[in-house]
């Protein structure tokens, strides 16, 4: 049977795999879910902050987001170089393109039902529009969270979250919601809920459904998991980018730098201890040549 995972160590595990792409703040509550998924969509695999001061500027320039879906594209880049965003051309296409798939889908842009919906039918509809980062499904199931409501538990616990507790050896098979939420909540707590919940739910949307014989996948997450605090920067980024975790860390300075400077410090003892003996063998030599003049001496007095 497996042990209980410690809550201090997979806060450990996270703090290593933790990248800024993750730190997507808590929704503004005016802020709409097309104009929430909006921003996602123009962040990618960037920076949040900056996608999201476009989507503000096109608040601030268009009337309605559909005068924003038929406009010209110069117009829409126009905005973006206005705000300070750079590659307005790539983004100012991405926006358009995004408005009119949404639009086609559904033939409004309203997108607000999301909220209320189940998460199957949230990954539905980012499944048919093609256009949103992975992480984009994980933001959307924390801005669906009501405190108020009467079923509210806190952040959500998924089958695949579940799966890798019980493929990590984290938890026994099949492990208890209740038993996961006990563990994660400490670390989902303030500015943490957002990039923790993020990337723990990638890391369980990287194993797969059905376990193979030889999970690879897994075993790579549990090897980086056993030398969390060991394992280089270098060796860390390999296994992840296998896994398609193609982000950079945020904490890094591990392995390798801390090794060298530790051998340099035994190295640097180990040739001041050779020295040592070398001034003793000479004090031994100048030792033996006393003898030879005392004898000298001797020889003149018997003349």
């Amino acid at each position: 049977m497996a042990a209980k995972i410690r809550t201090a160590d997979l806060g450990e595990f996270l703090h290593r795999i933790e990248t800024k792409v993750f730190h997507v703040p808590p929704r503004p509550e005016k802020m709409t879910a097309l104009e929430r998924l909006l921003a996602l969509v123009l962040q990618g695999d960037g920076s949040y902050p900056v996608a999201a001061k476009c989507v503000k500027g096109f608040q601030d320039a268009f009337v309605s987001w559909n005068e924003a879906r038929v406009a010209r594209t110069y117009e829409i880049q126009d905005v973006i170089e206005k705000v300070g965003v750079a590659n307005s051309f790539q983004r100012a296409e991405l926006t358009q393109e995004y408005l009119r798939r949404v639009f086609g889908l559904q033939n409004h842009l309203d997108l607000d039902w999301l909220y209320d919906a189940s998460s199957e039918r949230r990954e539905t509809l980012l499944d048919a529009l093609g256009i949103a980062p992975e992480h984009a499904r994980f933001v959307l199931d924390l801005d669906s969270l009501d405190e108020e409501d009467e079923d509210y538990v806190g952040a959500p616990v998924t089958h695949s979250m579940k799966r890798m507790f019980g493929r990590m050896g984290w938890l026994p098979a099949n492990p208890k919601e209740s038993v996961i939420r006990e563990t994660i909540t400490p670390l989902l707590e303030g500015k943490k809920l957002y990039p923790n919940f993020i990337a723990l739910s990638m890391m369980a949307f990287i194993l797969p459904v059905s376990k193979p014989k030889n999970c690879l996948k897994a075993a790579a997450l549990i090897n980086v998991f056993k030398h969390r605090n060991s394992m280089s920067d270098s060796d860390l980024h390999e296994i992840l980018v296998g896994l398609n975790y193609n982000h950079s860390l945020v904490n890094t300075g591990y392995g390798s730098k801390k090794t060298k400077k530790k051998t340099t410090k035994k190295a640097t003892k180990k040739k001041a201890a050779k020295k040592k003996p070398a001034k003793k063998a000479t004090k031994k030599k100048a030792a033996k040549k006393k003898p030879v003049k005392k004898r000298a001496t001797k020889k003149k007095s018997a003349k």
